[in-house]
């Protein structure tokens, strides 16, 4: 089993931060939010398999590229860097990977941030259609590249306020499309919510605290947080204005903010 590649930020004596990245996205792009930690945390900032400088699976591998090996893979990171306890963040995608991280392993979670995340889809049908609908996104990707993807990605209603940001929005797409197209087709394939395990009914067993992290833009997301809220036991939930899906990166402040000030309370 190969290392994830990342990269860290602050001192290996400090208390370690991970930031797990959304689809299309990269380690780095959490730089602008965990320069402001890392001070206090040593942060660390991977790719995720078919991401950046993370290569996709070898096509027939075993296993092949599930949730499952994604928390092995953490899992070996983590231990190859000597961190047993870690605070953890995740967006969108990176924050389905992080809530199942923190499910499998608890014990190694001080406390858990999900930004615009998702337990998964538990009707049949629902998952069927999303699978459906991600296996065609995969076909896209490596028929059309993954930059005409890309641009139709960001034209999603999930994605509509980030045309309130020009230039966040502009420089987001133009690092999305440096990703390999054999990649993050793997990934939208493998790692969609239709064939995510659904964790609702774990919920109440998270222990840790939770910060859920919603924009007030994103109203499908919001209903998401509110009903996760109300299931995890020791959850914080953060609705932030003048913000949709991205809310690292449309309020980068705010975001700031309630990750200081949650820190601080499980410190």
């Amino acid at each position: 089993m190969s290392l994830w590649p990342f990269r860290t930020l602050g001192f290996p004596a400090n208390p370690p931060l991970v930031f797990l990245h959304g689809f299309l996205g990269r380690g780095t792009d959490w730089l602008r939010i965990a320069e402001q930690f890392s001070g206090e945390y040593f942060c660390l900032l991977p790719d995720l398999p078919g991401h950046g400088e993370n290569l996709p699976v070898t096509p027939g591998a075993s296993p092949p590229l599930s949730f499952d090996t994604l928390n092995a893979d953490l899992l070996c990171l983590l231990d190859a860097l000597a961190l047993p306890k870690i605070h953890l963040v995740g967006y969108s995608m990176g924050g389905r990977v992080a809530l199942s991280f923190a499910l499998h392993h608890p014990a190694r979670v001080v406390s858990l941030t999900l930004e615009s995340a998702s337990p998964g889809l538990t009707d049949p049908r629902e998952r069927g259609i999303r699978a459906g609908e991600d296996d065609r996104r995969a076909d896209a990707i490596l028929s059309e590249g993954v930059e005409a993807f890309v641009e139709k990605w960001y034209t999603l209603p999930l994605f509509r306020s980030l045309e309130n940001h020009p230039l966040a929005r502009a420089e987001i797409i133009a690092r999305r499309k440096a990703n390999d197209p054999a990649g993050v087709a793997q990934a939208v394939r493998a790692l969609s919510p239709g064939r995510q395990p659904a964790a609702w009914d774990q919920l109440p067993r998270l222990d840790m605290p939770v910060s859920v992290v919603v924009g007030a833009l994103d109203e499908k997301y919001v209903a998401i947080g509110q009903q996760m809220a109300a299931l995890l036991p020791e959850a914080r939930l953060h609705i932030v204005p003048k913000a949709g899906h991205t809310v690292h990166l449309e309020q980068p402040e705010p975001f700031i903010s309630i990750l200081q000030d949650f820190f601080s309370l499980v410190q």
